[in-house]
């Protein structure tokens, strides 16, 4: 991998992507990245998808498909398939999907994924129990967005990740390397 980015760094935690070298031992079952489609098979309807997690997952697909329809507040159409549907529409599926399941690990790029108005308070609602159940690896530069989530942190630079035990250590790490930084451009 030529570029490490937060992207990057998630997906090889979360196991969609293999280190370049080295290896990352997870304990627990690990939730593919927020917002990603990648784990959808288009060509197939929605409800096959729901029944392929379930398979996978050990959860009834029924269960996983009235909530996750119930979350993305879409109407489904019989027989249509993921690939027919609008694209907002494929990602609130995608993310009811994601919710509907329970994992003890989930991975957020920067901003947790967008929802239509009407359905933030439930959405929101649902993450935080999630996340409450599990852990969340959070990326992001905005060290205050995952005030209340985090304990820890991880610092990425210049291809490197260090572990720091308090999100307060990880932040002050990471506001000084910013820092030094603007001072080098200037």
């Amino acid at each position: 991998m030529n570029a490490v980015n937060n992207a990057s760094v998630l997906s090889i935690l979360s196991g969609i992507q293999p280190p370049d070298k080295g290896s990352v031992r997870r304990v627990g079952l690990a939730c593919w990245p927020f917002g990603s489609k990648d784990f959808l098979d288009n060509a197939s309807t929605f409800r096959q998808n729901a029944s392929f997690l379930g398979r996978i997952y050990g959860v009834d697909a029924t269960d996983i498909a009235k909530i996750a329809i119930d979350l993305s507040g879409i109407k489904l159409r019989k027989g249509l398939a993921l690939r027919r549907y609008p694209v907002a529409e494929r990602r609130q599926l995608a993310l009811g999907l994601t919710l509907a399941l329970q994992f003890d690990w989930y991975f957020i790029n920067e901003q947790l994924p967008r929802v239509p108005a009407a359905r933030v308070a439930t959405i929101d609602g649902v993450i935080a129990d999630r996340i409450s159940r599990g852990g969340v690896v959070w990326a992001t530069t905005d060290p205050e967005k995952v005030a209340g989530y985090c304990d820890a942190g991880l610092v990425l630079d210049h291809g490197g990740l260090t572990f720091y035990d308090t999100i307060t250590e990880a932040s002050e790490v990471y506001r000084s390397l910013v820092e030094t930084r603007a001072g080098k451009r200037t």
